[in-house]
This record gives structure tokens, sequence and C-alpha cells, in this order.
């Protein structure tokens, strides 16, 4: 499986997130058959602690983003600037706005490729 990730780059931090799963967590686990399980706790608590570092440093409020998030993954749809600025504590200066719109959005994008598509079933 690590094989198959490490030839793409967009995979790259959905492999390191595996990597550290079976070196941190897997050599702790007796019961097989909980693997799965376990993966998925680890998973679930690798994303919300992403979420909410991606948040923090934006400057972000999390339940409004998170619900961007969704609405993107559930959709398909990217959420316009205007979105994104709802979200943030202090709308940036027109100057800066597109350089922060955009910033976010490919946040947001990569914890999307990362923690969404391909991982659920």
């Amino acid at each position: 499986m690590i094989d198959m990730l490490s030839g793409d780059i967009e995979l790259r931090s959905k492999r390191e997130l595996i990597e550290k799963f079976i070196e941190e967590n897997l050599p702790h686990i007796s019961d097989i058959d909980a693997i799965q399980d376990e993966f998925e706790r680890f998973w679930h608590d690798e994303k919300i602690m992403a979420l909410s570092k991606m948040c923090e440093e934006e400057q972000l409020d999390q339940k409004q983003f998170k619900a961007l998030i969704e609405s993107y993954t559930n959709y398909g749809r990217e959420p316009l600037r205007d979105d994104i600025f709802k979200c943030l504590d202090n709308r940036p200066s027109i100057l800066k706005a597109r350089e922060i719109g955009e910033r976010i959005l490919d946040k947001m994008r990569e914890f999307v490729q990362v923690f969404v598509q391909g991982m659920t079933g």
C-alpha cells in the first residue's frame, strides 16, 4: 500500500499519515480484527486536528468553515471567496482579499484531498 502511495505526489500527505499510523499505532494493536476500527479512529482524530489547526492559523470560525468543506465535498462546488470571508474573524482589506481567499481555498482543497477523497467507504 505504501509503495502505491509513494509514486503520487498528490498522495504524499495521505501516505505520511498512513505511515504515522503504522509506526505509532499498529504495534500497540493486539487484535488484528480491530485494526480497521483503530485506523478509522486515528483518521478521524487527525482530520479534526488538521481542521482545528487550519482554522487557528487562518482565524476561521471552525463551525462555519467545516460547513463550507462539507458543502464542497457533498456537491463538488468550491465556495465563493465571499463565503470564505464570512468564516474569517476579520474581513481582509481589498488589497489582501484575493491572496487570503486563494490561500484558504488551497488549504481547503488539500484538506479534502487528504482526508475525504478516496477515504470514504
